[in-house]
């Protein structure tokens, strides 16, 4: 088993105890921290002893600030875009009338940020629209701008379907990987995906693949998994056309539908017709590799085995993550130049070759193996909320965390309490 693999493995079912190590963080994360991060909101004081090194010891003042008024905060601006018939999209347009020049559009499941609400006929439209007079002022990946009121799902409602809108992808890690019409390496090659490319995985049941391939190993036993012994996933490679590849060369990811641009649309539309023209024009062109698979081509670096040490690779991490501090918190969002709690955890841990949910409570459900919070390392993900988990942040040691907190606050490094209502500490690394 490759060690992509083994990390897969790792974040969802092995069990055991963290070795009880602090690594420091380094010098920006000392003059980043903000010891009155709570004073915004109302909140309680309390204090703690904390020993440093092996002699001295400290007492410090945290504030302490109830979940709910963080949390509702982040996801009080959500809306998703549902469609119950065809087209299942809707334009935004640049202003609040389909008089507007049409800058985007959202689709079906789009997740996106509130900015404003707008009444046409307060906007000076004469003649407004018969169904809905309520416009709203949406941010959904790069698009902003309008769209009807009766398109939306927003707060509670849109958070409690929140889940259901996460779409699983497999990015290609290798130069070119087979895509084979059934789950085996002597079954017909149907075409080949290259390094880069991004597809949608198929999956029946809406299982986490990742759980779902973990399972599998554990069930039936590594090496009896497949003749070949190989884990298989399957891809959408073109239009209508679905078919398998080896997930030792890939690696999954995972976010939410947003809004696309009109220049996004026309640039995947191109992609999709190449990929559709290979898919017809290569189709049981490529080795089947019988005997040594054409899957197995030069492999990319996976960042998570260039360090000597877990410690190291903690360390990383967590410098990595602080470079983000300051970036804007957006709901939704797909890169760190600004996302939310959950895709900030994600997509640190993601460039690093790592693959966990992308949502808080699949952090909290799969991702690693539960422990205490005294057993917690720098690089560890601490999870928050009532009930459930509804707000992730990562633990960077000395009783701090990095996170990005709300649309108010962004990404900031605070006190691992934060929040009141630590629900679970999850280790994701050993």
């Amino acid at each position: 088993m490759n060690l992509k693999k083994l990390f897969i493995n790792a974040s969802v079912l092995l069990a055991g105890t963290a070795l009880a190590v602090l690594i420091p963080v380094n010098a920006k994360a000392a003059g980043l921290i903000s010891g009155g991060a709570s004073r915004e909101l109302n909140s309680s004081s309390s204090t703690l002893s904390e020993t440093v090194g092996n002699t001295s010891s400290r007492t410090v003042t945290v504030q302490i600030t109830e979940p709910s008024e963080v949390i509702e905060e982040e996801y009080l601006n959500l809306s998703i875009a549902l469609f119950s018939t065809n087209p299942k999209y809707c334009n935004v347009r640049s202003g609040p009338g389909t008089e507007y020049s049409i800058v985007g559009r959202m689709y079906d499941g789009s997740v996106g940020s509130i900015i404003d609400e707008v009444d046409e006929s307060i906007a000076g439209d004469e003649d407004p629209d018969d169904d809905n007079d309520q416009w709203i002022r949406i941010r959904s990946g790069a698009v902003e701008g309008y769209v009807l009121g009766s398109f939306l799902v927003t707060g509670v409602n849109a958070y409690n379907r929140l889940e259901e809108q996460t779409q699983y992808y497999a990015e290609i890690l290798v130069s070119q990987l087979n895509v084979r019409k059934e789950a085996s390496i002597d079954s017909t090659c149907l075409t080949y995906v290259t390094r880069g490319e991004r597809y949608r995985i198929v999956m029946d049941n809406g299982t986490d693949p990742r759980v779902y391939l973990a399972a599998r190993e554990v069930e039936a036993g590594d090496e009896e998994l497949e003749d070949d012994g190989m884990d298989w996933v399957k891809i959408a490679y073109a239009e209508g056309k679905t078919g398998y590849v080896s997930a030792d060369y890939i690696t999954i990811t995972e976010e939410y539908k947003t809004a696309k641009t009109i220049e996004e649309i026309r640039e995947e539309e191109e992609a999709e017709r190449e990929r559709n023209l290979r898919a017809t024009t290569s189709g049981g062109n490529a080795s089947t590799g019988s005997s040594a698979p054409a899957e197995n081509l030069t492999v990319a670096p996976n960042l998570s085995t260039d360090y000597a040490t877990i410690s190291e690779l903690r360390m990383a991490i967590v410098n990595y993550g602080l470079q983000f501090v300051g970036n804007p918190y957006v709901l939704g969002g797909q890169s760190l130049a600004g996302t939310d709690c959950s895709g900030f955890t994600c997509y640190v841990f993601r460039d690093f070759g790592i693959s966990i949910a992308r949502t808080p409570s699949g952090q909290y459900s799969s991702a690693g193996r539960s422990i205490t919070l005294a057993e917690a390392q720098p690089g560890d993900i601490i999870c928050y909320g009532n009930g459930g988990c509804s707000h992730v942040a990562l633990y960077i040691g000395n009783g701090q965390i990095v996170q990005e907190s709300n649309p108010r606050r962004g990404l900031e490094v605070n006190s691992v309490y934060f929040m009141s209502n630590i629900i679970a500490v999850k280790n994701v690394l050993d």
